[in-house]
Order: C-alpha cells, then structure tokens, then sequence
C-alpha cells in the first residue's frame, strides 16, 4: 500500500489508539496542543497502562516521578501516515555520565517514542511529503549549538588543521592563530561557530569521540526534527505560529547561542542563527518509502553526496525556518550560516 494511501485512509478512519506503558509509575498528565498553547486534557495518575482514544492532532504526556521529568510527544496529525497504534513507554532518562569539558546544562535529554517528520500544514517542498510518524530510540543532545570556543577546542587539538573543514578566512568566523601562545583563539567564544563543512563537523564528532571514549556524532534527520518540534510537535522551534522576535531569523547577523527561550526539551536555537548539518545523505524521496534507503556517501562519479542541513538561519524567514524544511548541499560547502550540533550515544565507544 502506498504512501499516500495510508495517509488518505488515516484522514478518514480518524487517528489509532495511543498505548501508554507507564512500568515505573510515573505520574501522568496528557496535554493538548492548540496553536501555540499546551492545555491540561486529562490526569492519567501513576497506573502502568493506559489505552487512549483521541482526536487528531497534537497532545504530549508530562510524566513526573520525584525530581525526574520526562515530556513525551503523541502527534496525530490529520495529514500525515500513522502506525496502526501509537505506542510509548515511560522510562526515566539514563543516568548521565558527563565527558569532559561539558557540563549537565550542555545536554537534553530526547525520550524514545513517536517522532513527526514532515509538512502537516500544506506549505512545504515535495521532499517534505508526505508526512509520518517514526519511531525513535531516546538519545543525548546538545542544548545549544557548538560555538566557537567548543571549535577551538578542537582544532587545538589537532597536529594539523584540514583547510576542508572550516573556512578561517571568513569574516563571520571569529577564530584566529595566536602566535605568542601557539594555539586558536576567539574573541567571540559563545558565538555558533559557522563555515564548517559536513565533514569539519564529522571531524568534530571524531574527535569528541577520542577524547571523551564516548561517541558523539551528528544527529540523523529524525533525531534532529524530534528534537526540535519539542514535545509539543511544533512547527518553529517556539510554536505553531510564525514570530520574527521568536529565534534569531532575518536578523542578518549571528547571535549568542541560547539567546532566545529554549523549547520543550530545553534546546535553544533549533530555528534561526545557524543552519545545522545533519548525519543523513539527501534522499529527495526518503520520506516516500516505509524502510529508509540506505544511500552510498559517493554517487557513482565518486563525488560526495549532498548532505542534509536543518533549522534555518539568521538570514531567513518563515518559510526555511520550518521543523520539516529540509535544505541540502555538498558536504564540502563552507557557508557563512553553516554550523551544527551533537548527540551522544550512551555506553563506551567501540
């Protein structure tokens, strides 16, 4: 059955029963979303199961245990391919074992569940369609994009620096040699660092991976929507509706990270200031095929496949700001609004 089949037939058998698995007892209530508000819709109390029947649209669970909180999304949006049941188990995050040079404000934590991707409100490109719900494993995240000061690091530790990751040369990157004390320096540390390439970015994660023995890697494109709708499965990283003063977009100028209010999972800037690389190869139809097609980093000239950004940047409005917006290019390109953020995998890297 194809997929705008099983999109049509969602719209009109209405959306599938939602299955809550609650082992741990957390304390449950279900909120639903309208347009830019979340609205108590029901207390679920604290039993281990819950079998729900809602209308469409977007809802999310507060689960709280103790000092423990964990937010999770339930979208059901009339426009979009829906499992037969929409399942989610209420778990607490893992215990979080810091690497070095960060501390527990650097990281969010994502929880295991369904994930929206895709235009549900009829505006976006064709690689936006059609929209579904996934299945994502929970995951570590950095709240705020890497910045300059985090980039520093980096190069510092290396013995040489590869011209293909960063464009030093730019005027929007403030990072330059100090030869007095033999080592990279910005004067602007919280600034997100930008011009780095899908690989300069890969190289990071590498590296962080090194020094940390955890592994730290770009986020995949479902990683990267979930985390940015929040658990409210926004359209902006701060809500339905389209606010110029909501994220640094059309500003024309690079700002702090964490400037503006962080989302539902405690993310700052999913929308605007930097555009950010994602882990995927660009797949013009991915969201048209049940199973994700696993592409070939090189095409069959043994050129680089075109990379995924997401989020937008300080340049843009409205229409490239979306969660679902998909934009992509070389992986080699240096933009002066290309920049990223990391997830860390739980365990000891191999």
């Amino acid at each position: 059955m194809n997929a705008l089949l099983l999109t049509t037939l969602s719209m009109l058998t209405g959306p599938p029963p939602v299955e809550v698995e609650n082992p741990s007892r957390f304390h449950l209530v279900l909120f639903q979303v309208v347009d830019d508000e979340s609205r108590p819709l029901k207390t679920l109390g604290d039993g281990a199961r819950h079998r729900l029947k809602l209308a469409h649209g977007h809802h999310w669970i507060d689960a709280r245990s103790g000092t423990t909180r964990v937010r999770l999304p339930v979208p059901l949006p009339r426009r979009a391919r829906l499992p037969d049941v929409l399942r989610l188990k209420v778990v607490a995050p893992p215990r979080l074992v810091l690497p070095i040079q960060t501390t527990a404000d650097d990281w969010g934590w994502v929880p295991a569940g369904p994930a929206l991707r895709g235009d549900v409100i009829g505006v976006g490109q064709e690689d936006e369609r059609p929209a579904r719900v996934e299945n994502v494993s929970g995951f570590w995240i950095r709240r705020r994009e890497i910045t300059n000061a985090d980039y520093c690091g980096f190069l510092n530790g290396q013995p040489k620096v590869d011209p293909t990751w960063i464009n030093l040369d730019s005027r929007k990157v403030d990072i330059r040699r100090d030869a007095t004390k033999d080592r990279w320096v910005t004067g602007s540390p919280r600034l997100p660092v930008v011009t780095v390439s899908w690989f300069g970015a890969d190289a990071y994660c590498k590296w962080r991976t090194r020094i940390t023995k955890r592994t730290h890697r770009l986020p995949t494109e479902t990683e990267w929507e979930k985390a940015a709708r929040g658990p409210e499965s926004f359209v902006y990283g701060y809500g339905n509706i389209y606010r110029n003063a909501g994220a640094n977009q059309e500003s024309g100028r690079l700002r702090i990270v964490g400037t503006f209010s962080a989302n539902g999972f405690g993310l700052y800037d999913v929308t605007g200031n930097a555009y950010e690389w994602v882990q995927n190869v660009f797949d013009r139809d991915a969201l048209r095929h049940a199973v994700p097609r696993r592409l070939a980093a090189l095409d069959d000239e043994g050129i680089p496949r075109h990379r995924v950004l997401r989020g937008g940047s300080f340049v843009l409005d409205g229409m490239y700001l979306r969660n679902s917006f998909r934009m992509c290019h070389r992986p080699g390109v240096q933009a002066d609004d290309f920049g990223f953020r990391v997830v860390m995998e739980e365990g000891i890297a191999k």
